[in-house]
This record gives structure tokens, sequence and C-alpha cells, in this order.
């Protein structure tokens, strides 16, 4: 079928004339394979967009899946820490302050010679547990008790005389009386009486004296304790004069009365307003954490330390036993209150505060409870409070189970999985 004559001459307008045609369009069968190497460029770039395209339209299920799988969970929820209610007694309150120092007793003695000699015995050692007035240790005592004994014989004859001038004495106030005696034989036999009985005097302090030095031969236990160090051996010399310079071994120890121990704490400028005399305090030793003791703040320095900017503060331990040690590190949590209940407290539920979103007042607020796997909402009454915890008065019952810590995604109406 021919065309019309208008549509053969439209037709003819379209074609390009030789002169104006592409170089590349003249070749052979190779200028064929570089038409289509543009056609299979055109349909890779196709292939490629549409592949972007629907990446982008399904971007939120690619990110939901790879957040599953970098955290090792696919089909899995996130985990909800739940809790069971139980009734239990008011927790115990948080620490104000916790700070850390030196255990230190209160009557620390060291224990000196007050004569001087040759140890020939000793009967204690280093951690002994000694009573007061206790045996120590001995010293030569062989020229002391020599000088005891010279002492003890000057004051017989003292005696003797004085008996004599007594006798003397009355003899010449009869005689005296009887006016056979001159006046001055009367005063020679008073002032001979005089002297005999001053020298019974010297004669008995100079014996107290040599006894004393006898005595104090035995080195006794100033007071009752526990020795913390031994400087003496048997046969060392001492001496009572030399104090410590080069007689430093006339210290034969030290003991620690360890009934009376405190813990001596350097607390910052900046918390020393939170201390307060009398604050309830425990004591944690570092050479047994596991030990607990009570104790009370005694004693705030006055004043403080520039170059550390600490203020001291002393501790009483109320209930120390043999397990301490003097010298030795200790923890100290300062208290608002007791470490121990009240003796009429009785026991209720309580439960964190982040499990309870809390109103205005702090006292009422919602808590989720889960129900056969399914989380409800339930109303709660709030009483005391003593963070992290708060008790619950009612709303929740025992034996419950709640959501400890509840997040935007947990609804009341919501199943968990398992």
């Amino acid at each position: 079928m021919s065309s019309p004559p208008d549509i053969r001459a439209q037709l003819k307008t379209l074609s390009i004339p030789k002169d104006r045609r592409p170089v590349g369009s003249t070749r052979d069968a190779g200028g064929g394979r570089r038409r289509g190497s543009w056609v299979w460029t055109i349909i890779l770039l196709a292939i490629v967009g549409g592949a972007a395209f629907a990446t982008y339209a399904a971007r939120d299920t690619i990110r939901a899946r790879l957040t599953s799988l970098g955290s090792g969970e696919e089909s899995r929820e996130k985990e909800v820490r739940l809790l069971r209610l139980v009734r239990q007694l008011p927790p115990q309150p948080g620490p104000v302050l916790t700070a850390t120092g030196k255990i230190v007793s209160d009557h620390e003695v060291e224990v000196a010679t007050k004569v001087s000699g040759q140890i020939v015995s000793l009967h204690f050692e280093q951690g002994d547990a000694v009573a007061r007035g206790q045996l120590l240790a001995r010293i030569e005592d062989v020229l002391y008790r020599a000088r005891r004994d010279q002492a003890a014989a000057e004051l017989e004859r003292a005696g003797a005389n004085l008996e004599y001038q007594k006798v003397n004495f009355e003899r010449v106030s009869r005689l005296s009386e009887d006016a056979q005696a001159a006046s001055i034989e009367y005063s020679d036999a008073l002032r001979w009486l005089r002297e005999a009985k001053a020298q019974v005097d010297s004669a008995q302090a100079i014996l107290a004296a040599a006894q004393k030095a006898l005595d104090d031969c035995e080195v006794l236990a100033p007071i009752s304790g526990v020795i913390l160090e031994r400087n003496v051996e048997v046969g060392d010399f001492v001496a009572a004069e030399g104090g410590r310079g080069a007689n430093a071994n006339a210290q034969f120890g030290t003991i620690a009365d360890m009934t009376a121990l405190r813990v001596e704490v350097d607390i910052s400028e900046l918390d020393i307003a939170r201390i307060r005399r009398d604050m309830p305090c425990t004591i944690i030793p570092d050479a047994d954490k596991s030990l607990r003791y009570k104790g009370h703040v005694m004693w705030l320095d006055p004043g403080a330390n520039y170059s550390k900017a600490t203020v001291q503060v002393k501790v009483r331990i109320d209930n120390p036993d043999e397990h301490l040690r003097v010298e030795g590190s200790a923890q100290v949590a300062f208290l608002t209150e007791p470490p121990e209940p009240a003796p009429d407290a009785e026991a209720g539920i309580w439960i964190p505060v982040s499990a309870c979103r809390l109103d205005a007042s702090r006292k009422a607020g919602k808590v989720l409870v889960v129900e056969n796997g399914v989380l409800r909402e339930a109303e709660v009454t709030l009483g005391a409070e003593s963070l992290p915890q708060v008790q619950v008065v009612s709303g929740l019952d025992e034996g419950q189970t709640i959501v400890a810590e509840p997040t935007d995604d947990l609804r009341p109406g919501k199943r968990l999985g398992k």
C-alpha cells in the first residue's frame, strides 16, 4: 500500500544527509559493536537505578534488620528487668560520705626501764596480750639488793641509837628535876634524842629508795593491752638515765590499749560541713573487709591543714575486738541514721524509685504490674523514702511481679515475649 504524497515528503525531512551523519555511523561491523555497547550500558544503568530506588524505599526495614543483627537479636524483644515483691524491713540509709583513715589507740605507752643494768630474763613477745602489773622483764638486781640491805642495816643502827637516847633523856630529866643535873646536860640529852629520831627518819627514807630501786628491777606492764613491738633481748644493757639517745634500748617496747580505739580521718574542707559530732558511722578495716564495726564521730579538729586543705575527724570504734590492727587502715562510712533499724520497725513492700512514675507530690505514682505475661498499670500510694527505694503503702501485694525499669515502649496491655 502506497503512502500519500504529503506523508512521504514529511518522512524525507526526517532523514539525515550522508554528509552530516556521524563518522561512526559509516563504519562497518565494528560500528555495530559500538552501538551494542551503548545499549548494554543503558541497560546496566537502569538496573542499578532500580536497585537503588528499591533500597531507598525499604531503608527502614533494612535499618531495623541491621540493628537486630548487631545486637544478636533478630526476633527477640528487648529484655525487660522484672522484680518480684517481698516484704522486708526498711533499707539501711546510704552513707553521706566515705573516707579512709588510720586506726589509733587512745592509750599507747612506751615501756622503759627505771634502773640501769643488764636484762637477765624477758617474759613477753610482740603481739602478746598483757595485763596491768604483769611481769615483762627482770634486770640484774645484785647491786640493788646489796644497797637495800645496807640501808636496812643503817636503819637498824639508827633505831638502836634512838632507843638509847630515849633512856638517856629520861635519866637526865629526873636528875634535872631533883636539881642534880645542870641545865646544859638536859639540853644535850634533848638534842641527842632529836638527832636520833632524825637519823631514823633518814635511814627509813634511804631504805625505801633502795627497796624501790630493787623492785624496779622487775619491769611491769603499766597498762593492759597488746605488745606492738619489742626492742630488747636478754643480755642487753639498759640505762635509765640515757633516755633515747645513745641508750635507745632503754625502751623495752610499746603497749597499746585495744579497748579504746579510734580512726583518724582527713576530710576535705569542702565536705566537712556534712559531718557532725556523734554522727553514726560504720567502720570496715582493710585487713578484713568482711568485718563491720559500729562507731560515731567523737571529735572534729577546730583547725585545718592548710597545705592539704583537710580537717581531721576522729571516729570512736564502739565495739573493738582482737581483729583490729593498730596503725592499720580502715574505711569509714558516715551515716545520717544508725546502721540498724529501730526495734519497732515493721516489714513492708519496698520498690526501687525507678520502677514508679511519680506524681508531683512524690506520694503517689503508677507501676507496671505483670499478670499472665501482660502488663497492667497499677496506681500506688507511697510512704517513706530511702533512696534508691521507696515504701509502697497501698496498691501492691507481696508476690506480685513488676517492671523494675519501665521504658517508653512498655505500655499497659502489651504482652512480654519469652
